[in-house]
């Protein structure tokens, strides 16, 4: 039997007291005008609502989106951008799962000015917080068996109780939103692997019944003003915990019943499947301690490396970055022990691609290395990229040694300016030999230090600033 969807939104609390929003949000998107339908079944399983089997289906559904929201809004075409999901997107939690998207949306919208307002901030959330994941879940779990479907939970509790008790005072501060929920109906009491990305969806773009206020509380950044009674105000965040490059907590609960067990809102042969969202906004009080993590700190298009010139050269991409302090270069030269041999420095948060580069000098051609990336985020946060493997080209420089082939490894460096160079004796496992240098006019003799045996050597020949400029084959004992 296939599975049916049936989507259900409810407002927070608050929000069911006022029908009217002025589109003018401080620095938060305006709403939609009309709800955006998908297409089964490259966007969703179960038109036009969203019911995601693949990833494929969830980035051709929020771009989908995306394009619509441009023509609704009269936004210039494109200017929201392209969803992108990483590579191993499947396997993150579901709270990194709906970080990620929700602040991919809110990145997007960073600097677009809707009519009427001015331009939206667009930070992202700083991280899923665990005590808030608790409370989110303790939610969740308590509508599938009390079978109801509301923003009152235990006690008689408001949506803004449980925020507020999930933090002493002195750790948070008042937001004039605090939760969605959402919940899908399905044939099987098995949880669908995309949920909350159906969850996510539809607060942003199917939400006109709620009259956009599940949207609103995901996109807010800073005040939300009524129309109707002036002069009310719900407050955002107020950006004063962590990186300036993000604003507060996520966290997402997630419960599912048996078939026929939750007729608060699915029918007697249907399973309910319930998202709690909560959000808070936490103070720079240093006596309060959170546990916060996040998704990945950027999402990498690409990292590869090729030999070029007797060097490595390592290049990255980024399609986009969330509060990313920057990237350690790691090296390595049997894919298990890595050592930090540089780092480059990140653009913070940007919804642009970026593009990185690295050049290792220390190589000798005819060995492996093997590199990666550590990307770290204003937090400290760290993510390890794959390794790339570059086998190191022997090439012919503008210098050159004799006799090569060496009877004992005595040669000479032939090269202009030998006065204003150095060099290295180095053989096939890395290790660098003593070498006596006498240097000429044009040239420099190199005496080993020790016998040298029959074999393979390499000459690194720098410049006077320490730089390598060739590397040279020297053949021992033939």
């Amino acid at each position: 039997m296939m599975t049916i969807l049936l989507t259900l939104n409810r407002l927070c609390v608050i929000l069911l007291f006022s029908l009217f929003f002025l589109n003018g949000n401080a620095q938060s998107p305006t709403n939609l005008t009309t709800n955006i339908a998908l297409t089964a079944p490259t966007e969703t399983d179960f038109a036009p609502s969203a019911f995601f089997s693949s990833t494929a289906q969830i980035v051709a559904a929020f771009n989908t989106a995306r394009r619509a929201e441009e023509t609704q809004l009269g936004l210039p075409a494109n200017s929201l951008g392209n969803l992108t999901l990483p590579a191993n997107y499947a396997t993150f939690s579901p709270n990194d799962r709906a970080l990620y998207l929700i602040n991919q949306e809110r990145i997007a919208r960073s600097g677009i000015a809707y009519p009427g307002t001015s331009a939206v901030l667009g930070l992202p959330l700083e991280g899923v917080e665990s005590a808030l994941v608790t409370t989110a879940q303790g939610h969740a779990s308590y509508l599938v068996t009390s079978n109801t479907f509301s923003h009152t939970g235990v006690g008689g509790s408001s949506s803004f109780d449980r925020v507020n008790n999930t933090y002493p005072s002195v750790c948070r501060k008042s937001m004039g939103y605090a939760e969605n929920i959402y919940v899908a109906c399905t044939s099987s009491a098995t949880t669908p692997t995309f949920l909350v990305e159906q969850a996510v969806f539809n607060w942003l773009y199917r939400d006109s019944s709620a009259n956009w206020g599940h949207r609103k509380a995901m996109l807010i950044q800073n005040d939300d003003i009524y129309l109707a009674p002036p002069p009310n105000t719900l407050r955002g965040y107020v950006n004063d915990h962590g990186s300036a490059a993000s604003e507060g907590f996520l966290g997402i609960g997630i419960a599912s019943t048996a078939v026929g067990a939750y007729s608060a809102s699915c029918s007697g042969s249907f399973a309910g499947h319930v998202v709690v969202m909560n959000i808070a906004d936490p103070t720079a009080d240093a006596s309060c301690t959170f546990n916060t993590t996040d998704a990945l700190p950027v999402h990498l298009l690409y990292f590869s490396g090729v030999s070029r010139q007797g060097k490595a050269v390592l290049g990255w991409s980024t399609s986009w970055e969330q509060g990313s302090l920057g990237f350690d270069v790691l090296k390595s030269r049997d894919a298990q022990s890595f050592e930090k041999i540089g780092f480059v420095r990140g653009n913070g948060t940007s919804s642009e691609t970026n593009t990185y580069g690295w050049t290792d000098e220390e190589v000798i051609p005819g060995q492996t290395y093997y590199y990666r990336l550590r990307q770290i985020d204003a937090n400290g946060r760290t993510e390890l990229s794959k390794p790339v493997s570059i086998n190191i080209e022997t090439t012919d420089r503008d210098v050159y040694l004799f006799p090569n082939p060496s009877a004992d490894g005595r040669f000479t460096l032939v090269a202009s300016g030998a006065d204003e160079i150095s060099l290295q004796l180095i053989n096939t496992a890395g290790i660098e030999l003593p070498v006596r240098a006498v240097a000429g006019t044009s040239s420099t003799t190199v005496i080993p230090r020790q016998v040298l045996a029959p074999g393979l050597y390499w000459v690194k020949v720098r410049d006077a600033k320490g730089r390598v400029q060739n590397v040279l084959r020297l053949l021992v004992g033939h």
